[in-house]
């Protein structure tokens, strides 16, 4: 009697034993499906992704990004209180490549990805980022279709379209030139955005249409520009904003030196900040160049200062740091402020705060078995970072003040920097906002002025202006 006993005893453990574990099947499968057994354990090491062109034709500006964000780690290298490990896929400026650089780069996990330089790269890699869910930062992009398609790609620069209404500004009240060309190459949506808002505020700070002596459209690969320089000569245009890259802004700017026109204001975007761009314009006698960038002479903010110490003990006391590398830098601590945020909000999480946000059963199950995951390894979730990335408000960076205002684009002031080349070939160069108050050194963000406040209004203003202009623009194009 006492065995049967004992069997019996055997018999319904074995049972509970078995209900134990067929209860703890559909949880197991979800968290095994979800939520990787690598992912759950507690991380010793945090990756952060670089996707970046090192090789081929935009290598150039590629590594110049990267080193922003490998200075940026030298000083921040841990977030979380663990070790930040950066990891490399070279997209090597070919968007066949970069397919299977950004499948190679993801496999690995990061928590981040920054870059890439050059916007195709971007929208190659984008329908990859989204699927698996990690947040990525374009350090130099700045088209929409990069973050309008996808919340989960972040800017850290300005937008496009906002640097022509601030060399617009620039250009009537700093330089006082009241009559205006514009170039661009035909058939590019993208500048004839930029050189529509140009435009537009040209037109609302003179009061006159007339102030647009000339709009010009140039095939891709020209390399003769006698005619156009003939143009811009008998338009009359005391500025010309050239929406073009670096390279065929030189060749202009070089024909109109032999053809001595040098009384031309030459504005560009922030193309122009590039190394080997700048030595020629330094080169040159009597030229006036003017262009948009992340990055002043002047320190705007303490991150600023910090950054610059920072370079120029590695580079050397005369170094000065391109506005790829100051981006480079903010978007490397964008994304640990993003990742220590996100941590905060999940420890800072109950299951009853997850209650009370989710309305389906569904999603509540999702939202409580990613808070376990997160909580459980110590590591938030890429959507838990996305959120937090999108809250940021007033990060201070080597480049300014950048806020999200819960979306995935960056809000930052710009700078046009100037540089005039005298005969004697002293340079004079001004490197103030074109969109902020002074003062900004002091209260680390700058309030936003009046003038910058009317430039954002000017989409809804001006749209009988942008219907006419694209008349004009057709005229124009039919005439080249």
């Amino acid at each position: 009697m006492k065995k049967n006993y004992k069997k019996l005893i055997c018999a319904v453990m074995v049972l509970c034993v078995m209900f134990s574990f067929s209860g703890c099947t559909t949880y197991n499968n979800f968290k095994a499906a979800f939520f990787p057994s690598d992912k759950i354990t507690q991380e010793q090491t945090i990756k952060i992704g670089i996707y970046e062109p090192l090789s081929g034709p935009n290598a150039d500006q590629g590594k110049e990004e990267v080193k922003g964000i490998e200075l940026a780690h030298e000083l921040y290298g841990t977030v979380l209180g663990k070790k930040v490990e950066l990891v490399y896929e070279d997209n090597q400026s070919d968007m066949y490549v970069a397919e299977t650089a950004i499948q190679e780069l993801l496999s690995q996990n990061p928590a981040v990805i920054l870059g890439s330089y050059g916007e195709t790269l971007s929208l190659v890699a984008s329908d990859y980022i989204k699927a698996s869910n990690t947040p990525a930062i374009t350090i130099s992009g700045s088209n929409p279709l990069i973050t309008s398609n996808n919340e989960y790609y972040f800017t850290a620069t300005f937008s496009e379209t906002r640097q022509g209404d601030a060399l617009a500004d620039f250009a009537y009240k700093k330089q006082k030139v009241s009559k205006v060309a514009v170039v661009k190459f035909l058939n590019d949506d993208a500048a004839t955005q930029i050189t529509k808002r140009f435009t537009n505020r040209m037109k609302k700070l003179t009061g006159k249409d007339s102030c647009i002596a000339g709009r010009f459209n140039i095939e891709t690969g020209t390399t003769d520009f006698t005619e156009l320089i003939g143009k811009i000569q008998d338009s009359g245009a005391k500025a010309v904003f050239l929406e073009l890259p670096a390279e065929t802004a030189q060749l202009i700017m070089e024909k109109a030196i032999s053809m001595e026109v040098t009384d031309i204001l030459w504005l560009g975007d922030r193309s122009w900040d590039n190394e080997a761009f700048l030595k020629f314009v330094e080169s040159q006698e009597l030229l006036k160049v003017a262009y948009t960038t992340d990055f002043g002479d002047e320190p705007a903010t303490s991150m600023s200062h910090e950054f610059l110490e920072a370079y120029q003990a590695k580079y050397g006391a005369d170094a000065v740091p391109t506005a790829a590398v100051a981006v480079g830098f903010d978007a490397y601590l964008l994304a640990l402020q993003g990742i220590e945020e996100a941590m905060d909000l999940v420890m800072n999480t109950t299951m009853e705060d997850l209650e009370e946000k989710y309305d389906t059963d569904v999603a509540l199950k999702v939202a409580k078995e990613e808070l376990l995951a997160a909580q459980e390894s110590g590591m938030p979730s890429g959507r838990q970072i996305k959120i937090a990335l999108t809250a940021i408000e007033d990060f201070v960076g080597a480049s300014g003040i950048i806020s999200y205002g819960n979306t995935n684009e960056a809000s930052k002031d710009l700078v046009i920097k100037y540089i005039e080349m005298a005969p004697e070939d002293e340079e004079a160069e001004e490197g103030k906002d074109a969109e902020s108050a002074e003062g900004a050194d002091d209260a680390e963000k700058p309030e936003e002025s009046e003038e910058s406040k009317d430039t954002d209004k000017t989409d809804k203003k001006d749209e009988s202006a942008d219907k006419e202009e694209k008349k004009d623009e057709s005229k124009s194009e039919s005439n080249d």
